[in-house]
């Protein structure tokens, strides 16, 4: 255990080293970044760990950077990820919900195909990069027809689920918990 423990502290520190995160090279001033990305990848790493590391770093880094782009909460974004998908990039529901954020390809099929022209099938959604920052713009959306009010925005991402809006917003309080205990 203590040797699973000190190669998992190994593999961390070299995957976040303190000035490799593609936001926080394009926005130095950017407060917490590492902080934000080092409690997601932890995140994930715990909720999926079948995940490869490299995985969760590359997630992470999106979900920051998807997070920027839309003034979304990271941390939102990240605990979406979290319970729609378990982490997992090739989650398909029955529904027709694909990747990391269950975009619905049904429902959004035209707006994906004019905002990434290289997307044309809804396999494609299984990037990582196009379902975070897709989805993530969906959830601005929402957010925005909430009047930003997080739980509502969450309500509309979510179809009216209150379950997974109340686990979202356990999830949020719980990372920003451990930001909170690191000096922030």
């Amino acid at each position: 255990m203590r040797t699973r423990k000190l190669i998992f502290i190994a593999v961390f520190l070299l995957l976040f080293p303190s000035t490799s995160y593609a936001a926080a090279r394009k926005n130095p001033k950017a407060p917490d970044i590492d902080n934000r990305a080092r409690n997601i990848y932890a995140l994930f790493t715990k909720v999926n760990p079948k995940l490869e590391p490299v995985n969760a770093k590359k997630y992470a880094e999106i979900v920051i950077e998807a997070s920027e782009k839309f003034k979304q909460d990271p941390y939102v974004i990240a605990a979406i990820i979290v319970h729609e998908s378990t982490v997992n990039n090739k989650a398909l529901s029955k529904g027709g919900d694909y990747g990391l954020m269950q975009v619905r390809w049904k429902v959004h099929e035209k707006a994906i195909k004019q905002r990434f022209p290289k997307v044309k099938t809804a396999k494609d959604m299984f990037d990582a990069r196009t379902n975070i920052m897709f989805g993530t713009e969906i959830f601005s959306d929402c957010m925005k027809k909430s009047n930003n009010d997080v739980q509502k925005g969450l309500m509309r991402y979510s179809a009216g689920n209150t379950k997974m809006r109340d686990k979202v917003m356990s999830t949020v309080k719980e990372l920003r918990s451990k930001t909170n205990k690191k000096g922030k």
